[in-house]
């Protein structure tokens, strides 16, 4: 939908979720000397400044990055993380504070030999892209829909690599859609890492079981992380969200369950909240 803006959401919870997670995704694709192809179908703007307006609006990033902007064990289990905030606030003018999304991780992480492909439908998130990876060699910024993307860039030359899918959700089919996109990526490029992000809604309009259960039917190695950070409301409001990681890299498992056991004490009411992190589907 037109309407969404990342900038709102900027550095809450949910992103600090999802970018823990990519940072050790992007390490354990870029640990063996063979390139990779990196697919961020839903890229965003990049970059997001803190002090905007979208930012201030609800102040969402108190939920998350200041909560674990100077926390010593996150920064020894996930230095990655730490290092790309650094990087991003580098591109700042003055005394903005900017915080990296999910392309610019990816692209901070990346090595010269990888095939980033970032792509929006917004044309001005679309705008901002283009600014920020103009003049990066391995970098294409492009506008369009997910499945498009899918059916273009897939398979890649390169055959080891990440198709990241972060949707909106303000439209409830693209949940179905999400997991069609997945359906059809596995059929061009079965060796694939699919990270799907979800939300975990209030009750009357949360669709994650359903979407847990449809990934799950692929019968792909699938690895799930989730994290809600107060107890479920009944109508409205988002309390937490989570990653379904098809062909999930060899100890994700193992490196994720600490950096959630941290991010659990620091994020979570310790009455209300939750944290789990389940292998869904084995891994042969």
């Amino acid at each position: 939908m037109l309407s969404y803006r990342h900038g709102f959401h900027a550095g809450n919870h949910a992103d600090v979720l999802k970018h823990m997670t990519l940072c050790l995704i992007m390490r354990a694709l870029t640990q063996k000397d063979k390139p990779a192809t990196i697919i961020d179908t839903h890229s965003g703007a990049g970059l997001y400044d803190l002090s905007s307006g979208f930012a201030r609006k609800n102040s969402e990033f108190l939920t998350g990055y200041a909560k674990i902007k100077d926390n010593a064990r996150l920064q020894e289990l996930v230095p990655e993380y730490y290092r790309v905030c650094a990087q991003a606030q580098q591109e700042a003018e003055g005394s903005v504070e900017l915080y990296p999304g999910s392309p610019y991780f990816e692209y901070a992480l990346s090595r010269p030999q990888d095939s980033l492909f970032f792509q929006d439908t917004h044309p001005a998130e679309y705008e901002s892209l283009l600014q920020i990876f103009k003049r990066k060699p391995h970098v294409r910024v492009e506008m369009r829909p997910c499945a498009q993307t899918i059916k273009a860039l897939l398979p890649p030359l390169k055959k080891r690599g990440l198709i990241f899918i972060d949707p909106p959700y303000e439209n409830k089919m693209e949940y179905r859609w999400s997991v069609d996109d997945i359906k059809k990526g596995l059929a061009l490029f079965k060796q694939g890492v699919f990270a799907l992000w979800y939300p975990v809604l209030a009750r009357l309009q949360d669709h994650s079981k359903n979407l847990v259960q449809e990934v799950k039917r692929l019968h792909m190695p699938l690895l799930q992380v989730e994290m809600c950070v107060h107890q479920q409301e009944e109508e409205f409001g988002m309390c937490g969200s989570g990653l379904l990681i098809v062909n999930f890299p060899f100890q994700l498992d193992s490196l994720l369950e600490p950096v959630l056991d941290e991010l659990y004490q620091q994020l979570c009411d310790p009455q209300s909240g939750s944290a789990k992190l389940e292998v869904l589907v084995e891994r042969p």
